[in-house]
């Protein structure tokens, strides 16, 4: 009998929701356009594509004539198209009803555009969780894959690394296709030649076996310095199956499945790609042993990604609230669910959680979902009592017409401040300085915060988080403040924090406006020694970049500086700073009742390589990527003992 290879080939691609265009185009000229020419000139090979429903979106509009190729190659049964959840989410992340709709509607978009609904589905991230089958099935998806890595995590070996499966949660089953990691791996890489002998290695005579490649498309182009080369590539590959079809058969998912029934059960644990968690794989609570790693341990170390997480939640129940107006919930839907998706909730490829650019993406969709759900003349502006960010803590939600303002009572911060009519959340911002050393704990304060406050016992020198550090009084960012006084119907909130040790009484007051809010501080000394200190908080703010065409920055008259572009590291003399959000042409004030020394600089992130480490022997040679601003005023202080000092900071937000 002759030796054979089962052999399942195609590509899986997607394009994050944000993502600059020309990007986009740029991805479509090297990596989408090559592979699938190739592929339409071998009829007789079997391919088998995802592509992510916002990228189809895209190639419909941008380029039809790709999206009529695939109708014609699926219409002539050459490609099986996968389907998956539209906008790309983590299924694992996102509630039960929006997994089921977002499969539904790329199921939908599938049906109506290529005239065929699909029987498999693509899993962003290969991100497995064990509720998952249950889903799939009762969505229609009968199969998906996995990588061999995964079903190793899962306790097979051997041939059992190379035989579909069938896995179940609560009685529904679904088949599950191992993806051959090394033969991926080595898809532009190698010769298509040496990847054929690969293949022969794995001849055999069990019908039960069969090999799935399934690649990333983008990363396969980015393998090649010129489309050309990704082109003469993979038709070389596919004319040498061709040669090779005695022993080497290529066949859809759906064929095999007619054909070969799985008789293996299996389970898996919760697991993702390698990559998912490279970066942290030292941390033993991502690591599952066996190359994997549990994705959502990111919310439990990456205080950004829970906070995009607890206003997706949040949103979600916002949406599922709305009765009675089909559009305006069906509008809110689709606006949630472009805010699901995956890649800026975690730091993985299109430079994930550090571009800057996909973050605000990610909330400006939300905000629009929420704002959906707001009836006008119904809506009334109310603060709320919660556990937003799901850590045991109550958090207090100012809803305006025109901004929504979150306040944390660790650290008596605001972590999100949303200008509406944008939409924009200007506490979306990244402190890459402090991620590298977790040991410091104000890191989870500070990022993405304002009103983060310092108390420390002279003026900084450098404002590093080494010098606030050494010169702190007491870590007064990291405590827990005290609810005062909940005034609803005046939208205010009164918090307070007696600093240990020292007899300061710090008293902070959350005042909120139609467009804004003012922060009122007290500083009591109930010591029994005057105190001479240096008192200054944190107010990081998110724009789209600190380029001159995207931000402009200027002090009051006193400090004499003009507009302009933000210096890295200027300390200013003022009472009054207003930024220039050209991008929105949003004027963001912060004014306060005493001048301050202001020191400005811009969050910057230097990226890593793939497998989390820094390239170029520990130094990154791409370019750092902006991640916020930093407004850091700060005011000398002498009050005596039973004495008290305060100071009122605004911030007000206002069209150009």
């Amino acid at each position: 009998m002759l030796m054979k290879v089962r052999l399942v080939f195609g590509t899986t691609n997607s394009q994050p929701v944000g993502i600059d265009e020309g990007r986009i185009e740029e991805t479509y000229q090297r990596a989408y356009k090559p592979f699938l020419r190739a592929s339409y000139n071998r009829p007789e090979i079997p391919i088998t594509l995802h592509y992510s429903g916002h990228l189809l979106q895209w190639l419909d509009k941008h380029h039809s004539e790709f999206t009529d190729v695939l109708s014609e190659m699926g219409g002539r049964k050459q490609v099986e198209l996968l389907g998956g959840a539209f906008y790309d989410p983590v299924l694992a992340l996102i509630p039960r009803p929006d997994r089921l709709g977002q499969i539904e509607r790329m199921t939908t978009h599938l049906r109506k555009r290529f005239g065929r609904r699909p029987r498999g589905a693509w899993i962003t991230g290969q991100i497995w969780e064990p509720s998952l089958p249950s889903l799939l099935r009762t969505s229609g998806i009968d199969y998906t894959f996995l990588c061999d890595r995964q079903f190793a995590a899962g306790g097979h070996d051997g041939d059992g690394l190379t035989a579909p499966c069938i896995t179940e949660d609560e009685g529904k089953t679904v088949v599950v296709f191992p993806v051959a990691t090394e033969l991926c791996d080595m898809i532009g890489v190698a010769s298509p030649h040496e990847v054929v002998e690969a293949l022969r290695g794995h001849a055999g005579d069990d019908e039960q076996q069969l090999l799935s490649i399934i690649v990333d498309g983008e990363r396969y182009a980015e393998r090649f310095d010129e489309p050309s080369a990704a082109l003469d590539w993979i038709r070389t590959f596919l004319d040498l199956l061709v040669e090779n079809r005695d022993w080497i058969e290529v066949s859809h998912p759906w064929r095999y499945l007619r054909v070969v029934t799985p008789r293996r059960r299996a389970y898996f644990p919760p697991t993702s790609y390698r990559e998912v968690v490279a970066p942290h794989l030292a941390d033993s609570a991502f690591t599952n042993g066996n190359g994997g790693g549990y994705f959502r341990q990111f919310l439990a170390t990456s205080p950004e990604s829970n906070l995009m997480y607890a206003k997706m939640q949040y949103t979600h129940i916002l949406v599922n609230q709305l009765r009675g107006d089909k559009y305006r919930k069906q509008l809110a839907r689709e606006e949630l669910w472009k805010g699901q998706c995956h890649t800026a909730y975690w730091n993985g490829r299109n430079g994930g959680i550090y571009e800057n650019l996909l973050r605000k993406r990610v909330y400006s969709s939300l905000i629009e979902a929420e704002k959906v759900t707001r009836e006008k003349g119904i809506f009334i502006p109310s603060v709320l009592s919660l556990d937003f960010d799901m850590d045991g803590l109550p958090e207090y939600l100012y809803q305006g017409h025109e901004i929504n303002a979150y306040v944390h009572s660790q650290g008596g911060v605001l972590f999100e401040l949303d200008f509406l009519p944008v939409p924009w959340n200007y506490l979306d911002t990244l402190d890459c300085s402090r991620a590298s050393d977790r040991s410091v704990r104000s890191y989870e304060v500070a990022a993405g915060r304002a009103f983060v406050d310092h108390l420390l016992r002279e003026a900084p020198m450098d404002w590093s988080e080494a010098d606030l550090a050494a010169r702190e009084v007491a870590p007064i960012a990291t405590q827990l403040y005290r609810t005062e006084h909940l005034d609803r119907d005046h939208d205010l909130i009164d918090l307070s924090l007696d600093v240990a040790d020292t007899g300061m009484r710090l008293e902070k007051q959350f005042r909120f406006r139609a467009s804004g809010l003012t922060v009122r501080y007290g500083i009591t000394n109930h010591g029994s020694e005057p105190f001479t200190g240096w008192f200054g908080t944190e107010v990081n703010l998110g724009f789209l970049s600190d380029h001159e065409t995207h931000l402009r920055v200027r002090g009051d008259e006193a400090s004499k500086r003009p507009f302009g572009a933000v210096r890295s590291g200027e300390t200013i003399r003022s009472g009054e700073i207003e930024f220039n959000d050209l991008f929105n042409d949003i004027a963001l004030l912060m004014r306060t009742t005493h001048p301050a020394d202001v020191r400005v600089s811009p969050l910057l992130f230097t990226p890593e390589t793939g497998d989390g480490t820094k390239a170029n022997g520990g130094v990154s040679t791409a370019a750092a990527l902006y991640q916020g601003t930093r407004l850091f005023p700060g005011w000398d202080l002498e009050i005596p003992v039973g004495g008290s000092w305060s100071v009122d900071i605004t911030l007000a937000l206002a069209r150009l």
